[in-house]
């Protein structure tokens, strides 16, 4: 049978397609696999550029001649003698405001003063959570999630709440703790191993977040605002060098229900002076090998503040 049949061009393309490389592999975390050059990875990608809609000769020729047309309209009418315009023809605006007898002007709206919040005075980080746990939001709360990591951090991870996948070290004013749990579970192990190809050991990240309770809730706007004044203190005295956030709903929080997530994940964005990258949801990219994928290859090279380690 070897006689009658050639499979010379089947046995070399199987035998191709057993020698990929590590190039095609795609593994569960691409981020094994430091193909990219710390070159490329600096790059920000350059901001699509909108060309302006383009206007049709039609409506180009109307508009001139309704410029036209209003120009001549007041040419005839300022030839027009002064004496054919009547009182009613002046306009509503030059006759005195009437008066009235008895009444009085309103007096003019004054500004709302509101005092400062009480965590604004806190001169530490555990002050700071001292004073929060006693703020309205967190009053029912008791023990809040507080800030894991070494100080002033290379990296600080920002999420939206702590969760069971998410767990975080507890503050309570009676019996201040700082555990690490969340560096011991898998999202924290994945995200570890992310960064370390990146040149960022576990040693160097912080993690914290929006909102400290373990009870999740709906946040209105108003709550909002309150929630991101209060980050913005904690990032005083937590002063990260580079600030990532992981999800939509955290991003939007931080940046306005305006902003389009997929055009600004992996850009390099600022908030409250500090450097922040917004990545997608850390719990899905573990369990989703395509986020894993979307996230090495796609946000972190836009990104400046991240080189590969060689």
């Amino acid at each position: 049978m070897a006689s009658e049949y050639d499979f010379s061009e089947l046995r070399n393309y199987l035998r191709g397609q057993m020698d990929l490389g590590e190039a095609e592999i795609f593994l569960d975390e691409p981020w094994t696999l430091q193909k990219r050059s710390a070159k490329a990875m600096q790059s920000p990608a350059s901001p699509a550029v909108k060309k302006p809609a383009a206007v049709s000769k039609p409506a180009v020729a109307a508009q001139l001649a309704v410029q036209k047309s209003a120009a001549v309209s007041s040419s005839a009418i300022a030839a027009q003698p002064a004496a054919q315009f009547s009182p009613a023809m002046q306009s509503p605006a030059q006759d005195p405001a009437p008066i009235f007898a008895g009444f009085d002007a309103p007096a003019p709206r004054l500004a709302r003063q509101t005092a400062p919040a009480a965590y604004e005075s806190a001169a530490s980080l555990d002050e700071f959570y001292t004073k929060l746990s006693a703020e309205t939001l967190y009053a029912q709360v008791g023990s809040l999630a507080r800030y894991e990591g070494p100080a002033n951090p290379r990296l600080l991870l920002l999420f939206a709440a702590p969760s069971a996948d998410l767990p975080a070290g507890s503050f309570s004013p009676a019996n201040a703790t700082n555990a690490n749990p969340f560096f011991a579970s898998p999202v924290g192990q994945m995200l570890t191993r992310l960064f370390a190809s990146l040149g960022i050991p576990a040693e160097s990240i912080g993690v914290t977040f929006f909102y400290k309770g373990a009870v999740p809730r709906n946040i209105p706007p108003l709550l909002e605002a309150a929630l991101r004044k209060m980050l913005t203190k904690e990032l005083s005295f937590i002063a990260p060098q580079v600030m990532v956030t992981f999800g939509e709903p955290v991003f939007h929080q931080l940046f306005g229900k305006g902003q389009n997530f997929n055009a600004l994940a992996g850009t390099d964005l600022d908030f409250a002076g500090v450097k922040t990258c917004s990545l997608v949801d850390a719990v899905a990219m573990s369990a989703d090998k395509q986020l894993k994928l979307l996230t090495w290859k796609v946000h972190i090279p836009k990104s400046s503040y991240f080189t590969v380690a060689k």
